[in-house]
């Protein structure tokens, strides 16, 4: 997340009160997105307990993922369930060109991708329902993440990964603290401010500045957002697109203030930089990681098999310990005890959640709106 390919060390939020506060995130505002954005209500629970996977009929299951995801330890339950089944790693370094390959036809079983692509593979009939009675830890799945993979009552994906968008500031450059997203617009800090190369990025930031909802932006409030960014040239030393990129402006003193995934914050955090997250009045941003199944695959139980192992505890451990991202599980949470992560991940913070806006869903017109804005912005005089 990775999030030029979903960011290279997403590391992702995951609080201990999550499962209640998550009840609050649907109705909260956007970024997902991440790779996007939220749904609808999700469809009854089965009343009956979830089915044993099938044998698997197949020795080979494929998936389109993101690199450092295709690794064994990413993939424990499923390898020690099936261990007569390979599983097929193809790659996409970023959430359009995931999208464009499996537009194509390449044929995975299985898709990964982040908020708010979701809308854009139902459209096409790219994905189909999950039936989660055969997901023997859904149940295990707080509310919040399960409608961030349901469209009109029915549920497309597996919620898996997850993690914050807030501002990564300098605490010596910046001592009285940041409290809102228009520190990206603040002229003290002007040549030491680094946004995020992104349309996207830029309307979610530019919409919780002026209260704007971004599943419906007018063109006059997209206009207004775009001269907001054209006057904020000025301040921002550069665009970045890597996270190591901008960390190390961040650790020369280059950077004082800058779009960001909380992945940065734990590195720098734990390599002593003086830096801290902001919790910004208009709230955080989070993403949310989300698996679907092919239309056409032949695979289906075995890719449910698949994706029920990435919501089991070991998997879910060298998630979160291994690549400090965050699992949709809560009950897992107690492996963590670096102090850094614990702190880069909020789990000191058990509210922060009620304060976030969860990336929701946007068509393909407002993508493509988006990215024009976004070319505008950086083709101005």
């Amino acid at each position: 997340m990775l999030h030029a390919m979903r960011p290279s060390w997403r590391v992702l939020s995951v609080l201990l009160g999550v499962t209640l506060a998550l009840t609050a995130c649907q109705a909260a505002a956007t970024e997902p997105p991440p790779p996007a954005d939220q749904p609808t209500a999700a469809p009854a629970e089965p009343t009956s307990a979830p089915a044993e996977p099938a044998e698997p009929a197949a020795t080979e299951l494929s998936v389109l993922e993101w690199a450092y995801y295709e690794v064994p330890e990413m993939w424990v339950e499923f390898g020690q369930q099936y261990p007569e089944v390979t599983p097929i790693f193809n790659f996409g370094a970023s959430d359009p060109d995931i999208y464009a390959k499996y537009l194509a036809g390449s044929g995975e079983d299985l898709v990964h991708f982040y908020t708010p692509w979701l809308q854009f593979y139902v459209d096409e009939g790219l994905i189909q329902a999950i039936d989660t009675a055969k997901l023997t830890n859904w149940e295990k799945v707080p509310e919040g993440f399960r409608e961030s993979c349901t469209l009109d009552g029915v549920v497309y994906c597996v919620p898996w990964d997850w993690g914050f968008t807030s501002i990564l500031y300098r605490t010596d450059m910046v001592p009285e603290g940041v409290d809102s997203w228009d520190a990206l617009f603040d002229e003290r800090f002007a040549g030491h401010v680094s946004m995020w190369d992104s349309g996207d990025g830029a309307v979610t930031v530019t919409s919780y500045i002026l209260g704007y909802d971004e599943q419906n932006i007018s063109d006059e409030q997209l206009a207004e957002m775009k001269q907001m960014w054209i006057d904020q040239r000025d301040l921002n030393l550069f665009y970045w697109t890597d996270e190591p990129e901008l960390e190390a402006a961040i650790t020369s003193g280059d950077v004082w203030v800058a779009y960001a995934w909380n992945g940065a914050y734990y590195r720098l955090l734990s390599a002593g930089v003086p830096v801290a997250y902001a919790d910004p009045s208009e709230g955080r941003n989070s993403w949310i990681g989300q698996y679907a199944v092919s239309a056409t695959t032949e695979n289906y139980d075995l890719a449910l098999a698949f994706l029920d192992g990435k919501l089991g505890e070991q998997t879910a451990t060298h998630l979160l310990v291994d690549y400090a991202y965050g699992h949709v599980v809560p009950e897992y949470y107690d492996a963590v005890t670096d102090e850094a992560l614990i702190e880069a991940l909020s789990l000191n913070d058990p509210g922060i959640l009620e304060r976030t806006n969860f990336t929701l869903p946007i068509s393909a017109r407002d993508r493509d709106r988006f990215n024009q804005l976004w070319a505008e912005v950086k083709a101005a005089p």
